[in-house]
C-alpha cells in the first residue's frame, strides 16, 4: 500500500475502544481483528458512493448544472470510480487508518468556501465556443483567486450501523 492518506476518520467511540482494549489484553495481537474491521469499513464507506450519503445517511449536495453538464453521469464523486476504488485501510502497531491517498478527497470530504490563489500558468486550449479546435492552442493565464464553494460531501466516517457491527466483529473475535 503506497503513498499517504489525505483523508483518515478516527474512531472516538468509548464502547468500542474499551472491546479493543479488553481484545488486546485476551488475543494480545489485535491485528487480525482490526483487518476484519477496515475490510468492513473499506466496503461500508465504497457503499456511501453508491448511496450517495454520509455516514450519518444524510443525501450530499446535488451537482450543480454546470457540473452536470460536463459529466459524463449524474453519480456525485464517481465521474470515474477512482475516489471510492482508492479507499484503503491499514493497521499498523495495534492501529487502524482508514482513508485515501487522493489528493482531491479532502476537498470533497469537507468542502471549500474561500478564495483560492491561482498562479499564473499555461493552459491547452482544445475547445472555443463549444466546438473543438482543429489544431489546440496554448494560452497564458494570469495569476488570479476564485472560490470553487465546493460543498462537503463526507464519505468517511462511522454509521450507526459501522459501529454495531464493528462491535459484532470485536465480540467474534473474542469469542473465538
Amino acid at each position: 500500500m503506497a503513498g499517504t492518506f489525505t483523508v483518515i476518520s478516527k474512531l472516538d467511540d468509548r464502547a468500542i475502544q474499551r472491546e479493543l482494549q479488553r481484545l488486546e489484553k485476551k488475543a494480545g495481537n489485535l491485528h487480525p481483528c482490526l483487518a476484519n474491521i477496515g475490510e468492513y469499513l473499506v466496503d461500508s464507506t465504497q457503499g456511501r458512493f453508491t448511496k450517495e450519503e454520509d455516514p450519518a445517511g444524510v443525501k450530499w449536495a446535488e451537482l450543480r448544472q454546470s457540473t452536470k453538464d460536463k459529466k459524463k453521469h449524474t453519480k456525485i464523486l464517481t465521474e470515474s470510480s477512482g475516489l471510492r476504488d482508492s479507499i484503503i485501510y491499514a493497521v499498523r502497531n495495534n492501529g487502524l487508518r482508514v482513508g485515501t491517498n487522493k489528493i482531491y478527497a479532502a476537498p470533497h470530504q469537507f468542502g471549500i468556501d474561500k478564495d483560492l490563489h491561482v498562479p499564473a500558468h499555461k493552459r491547452l486550449v482544445k475547445t472555443a465556443f463549444g466546438e473543438p479546435l482543429k489544431f489546440p492552442v496554448w494560452a497564458q493565464v494570469k495569476a488570479h483567486t476564485f472560490n470553487p464553494k465546493l460543498p462537503a460531501r463526507p464519505f468517511l466516517g462511522f454509521s450507526a450501523e459501522d459501529r454495531t457491527e464493528i462491535m459484532e466483529i470485536t465480540r467474534d473475535f473474542i469469542t473465538r
